[in-house]
């Protein structure tokens, strides 16, 4: 094997090739042809798809706040109800 396509066995998956892997397995590459066009092996491949299919979101790092439970839609939602009519209780927008 050349020297330049030697990894070793610590090496980090850049946020880049991370990206590339998600993009790849929405096309359709099986893990094999994945991890061959970014010099990853398929184990490594394997966990950045279902990390990204279980959290939404490729990077290793844990989140210092709460998930988020709305969408965007529904946010702008709640505010136009609590802008439009201030005396709605946080009760009733919730709901």
């Amino acid at each position: 094997m050349p020297r330049r396509n030697q990894r070793s066995a610590f090496d980090q998956v850049s946020e880049f090739d991370r990206g590339r892997i998600v993009a790849y397995r929405d096309c359709g590459l099986s893990l094999r042809e994945i991890g061959s066009r970014v010099g990853r092996n398929q184990t490594t491949v394997m966990r950045i798809c279902d990390h990204w299919m279980q959290e939404g979101r490729t990077d290793r790092r844990g989140q210092s706040h709460l998930p988020q439970c709305t969408t965007s839609r529904e946010e702008r939602q709640i505010v136009r109800m609590a802008v439009t009519d201030r005396s709605v209780s946080t009760q009733t927008t919730a709901h």
